[in-house]
């Protein structure tokens, strides 16, 4: 449940005009990236010796520096529970890429206004948790975290997915104690306790599940087009009806509910999918 929750990707409008995905794992392994942290590091340092007016009640650099920290914190602990659920509401309504600001400003204000309450309770101030923010930080906060989460999306999440590309051509993966290479895999299947791996040599079947293969592949690698099928990105063509065709000639069912996320990793792959929702 967890892993096919985390490959379910989100697909957002980022302020250039272009649109970006994300899986909820690619989140996550984003958040665990040195390159991030140092971004993170020289903006908290730029903000918090900035002039106390943005923040008047915390008038310390360390108080500032610890606003900055705590939100960041209230953040990322909330981020793909978030991202996943407001994404979830949306799509089914508007059936287009969410944009980027209205997906993260709901929980900016969250972790702002919990780390300002959180702050001025222990720092004793007079004035109410709750009421420390002004509109215009508000503002500030949410245009503050949008420049963060663009240059993330364009620049450091492209980068994360070239080097897990280059990787992929050393990784494997293991299923029932044995050995397959990632790069030779063009999809899988499970039946009942069984899974048909489907590799440049031909087919092999192990006792294995299907979570435990998807637990050893990242979003990068290719798409789980239904609960029981996996397609590699080098093996898929093009999306007719609800089958995914492969570039070998055979077909792959994809499930009515992840239509919509085929369709879009196709087109975020330059191919013209053709599937149907009806």
């Amino acid at each position: 449940m967890l892993g096919r929750l985390q490959s379910r990707e989100v697909h957002v409008y980022v302020s250039n005009g272009s649109v970006a995905h994300f899986t909820l794992r690619e989140m996550h392994l984003l958040y665990r990236t040195w390159q991030l942290w140092v971004l993170v590091a020289a903006g908290f340092f730029i903000m918090a010796t900035g002039h106390p007016v943005t923040l008047p009640q915390f008038d310390s650099f360390e108080l500032r520096l610890a606003f900055w920290i705590v939100g960041l914190g209230f953040y990322l602990a909330a981020s793909e529970f978030h991202s996943f659920v407001l994404y979830s509401l949306w799509r089914p309504i508007f059936k287009r890429p969410i944009p980027l600001i209205l997906l993260s400003a709901p929980l900016v204000l969250f972790s702002t206004y919990l780390a300002g309450a959180v702050l001025t309770l222990l720092s004793g101030t007079d004035r109410p948790p709750f009421g420390i923010m002004t509109w215009q930080m508000n503002v500030r906060n949410i245009v503050v975290a949008h420049i963060f989460e663009t240059v993330a999306l364009l620049w450091l999440l492209p980068a994360q997915r070239a080097r897990s590309g280059a990787a992929a051509q050393t990784r494997n993966v293991m299923l029932a104690g044995r050995r397959f290479v990632l790069c030779g895999i063009q999809r899988v299947k499970a039946a009942e306790h069984y899974l048909e791996v489907h590799t440049d040599a031909g087919m092999e079947t192990v006792r294995e599940r299907m979570l435990t293969f998807l637990e050893q592949v990242e979003p990068g690698d290719g798409i789980q087009t239904h609960r029981s099928h996996w397609v590699s990105a080098a093996s898929a063509r093009d999306l007719k009806g609800a089958h995914l065709q492969l570039t070998c000639g055979e077909k792959v069912p994809v499930a009515r509910g992840r239509l919509n996320d085929v369709r879009d990793w196709l087109q975020d792959k330059g191919v013209d999918a053709q599937g149907e929702t009806a």
